[in-house]
């Protein structure tokens, strides 16, 4: 397990960059995802603050993007993420590539794009590897941000992108997880929309500290629009970036 966070680590350090630290967590709460204790106190907060599709659809409500222990108890034991394999297993991963980082560190880590037969027709999806082994999500358009903090609960806080609850396109492209689920069930402490992701990655990267990214695709194969969209912002700091 360590070697594999080492040499994980490896793979991302040809793209260190230094940039101006933003503040991290900002004011609104608009389809924010934070982790709460674990309270009746706190869950019912956070089930009235939550107000997407999922909550609001009778049809997709129950629909995740993946078995999980709420809705496949027979295959995911209480405890898990995935079937098999306990959460503390996917936090003890996480810490292994933060250990590697400098204080402040930040790793960006993207999941697999869709691969279309035609415009309607995709392959069946393939998770990135990597990035399955340390978050255990199973969709595409998404992003984990791994940031070193002295002063997390964790060592480390972990911001997931992916895609909203969207009750119309779940019906025909398949359900989603959504942002609730990914705080819940995978460990994220904050959760956002993938479309807001542009916006939102600068705020994700710190001052002086180092940023790590593996945004080259293998094979000549477009990585993800996300690994775009990142390299762009790298590119504007003028911080020399090699991406």
């Amino acid at each position: 397990m360590a070697n594999r966070a080492a040499v994980f680590v490896h793979r991302l350090s040809g793209h260190s960059l230094s940039v101006r630290r933003l503040s991290i967590y900002g004011s609104r709460l608009t389809l924010h995802a934070r982790r709460l204790h674990a309270s009746s106190a706190g869950r019912s907060f956070l089930s009235t603050l939550l107000q997407t599709a999922k909550t609001k659809n009778p049809i997709t409500a129950q629909w995740n993007g993946q078995p999980t222990h709420e809705t496949h108890p027979e295959l995911v034991a209480q405890g898990e993420t995935t079937p098999g394999i306990l959460q503390s297993e996917y936090d003890q991963r996480r810490r292994n590539i933060v250990d590697s980082l400098p204080d402040g560190g930040t790793a960006f880590l993207f999941s697999a794009p869709m691969h279309f037969v035609s415009p309607h027709v995709f392959h069946e999806f393939r998770q990135d590897s990597d990035f399955y082994y340390m978050t255990g999500w199973n969709e595409p358009e998404s992003v984990a941000v791994l940031q070193k903090s002295a002063t997390a609960r964790r060592g480390y806080t972990l911001t997931m992108f992916v895609r909203a609850k969207e009750p119309e396109k779940e019906l025909w492209e398949g359900p989603r997880s959504g942002l609730e689920t990914a705080v819940a069930a995978f460990g994220a402490d904050e959760a956002w929309p993938i479309r807001d992701f542009a916006k939102r990655a600068a705020k994700l990267i710190g001052g002086a500290h180092p940023v790590y990214a593996d945004l080259d695709g293998e094979h000549g194969l477009v990585r993800s629009e996300q690994c775009g969209e990142l390299r762009q912002i790298l590119q504007r700091s003028n911080a020399g970036a090699r991406v």
